[in-house]
């Protein structure tokens, strides 16, 4: 079996991280709402997957060329990332729907972060 590539393990993690944020805003958007907690989450989610396609393709571009760098300055990354999706959105669409596209960022760098910290502690412990 053939070890998988720092890439490749990136674009997971990223894949990972955007999946919870998206289930996190979804489940948020449904706070006070009749639509339901399951079907209302669904809905959210599904719409925000598809809202986000420019920005997840930005950041898998990202981590296609530059995997290394980013490995190694994953810390700044999940910092100024949100801020750059947040400012982007701000400047695209205005201030709507600015709280979930922020819940949603910093919910998948918090994501990105705790799921680093668990691998280079299974690494470091054997």
């Amino acid at each position: 079996m053939t070890k998988i590539s720092r890439r490749q393990v990136l674009a997971l993690r990223i894949g990972v991280a955007h999946f919870v944020g998206l289930l996190v805003v979804g489940f948020y958007g449904t706070i006070g709402t009749s639509g339901g907690f399951g079907a209302g989450a669904f809905v959210g989610s599904f719409l925000g997957a598809i809202i986000s396609l420019p920005w997840i393709a930005a950041i898998l571009a990202i981590v296609w060329f530059k995997a290394d760098a980013l490995d190694r300055h994953i810390i700044p990354f999940c910092i100024i990332g949100p801020i750059i999706v947040c400012g982007s959105w701000l400047a695209i669409v205005g201030t709507s729907l600015l709280d979930a596209v922020a819940l949603s960022c910093i919910t998948s760098s918090v994501c990105v972060l705790t799921l680093t910290l668990f691998e280079r502690r299974k690494i470091l412990a054997g």
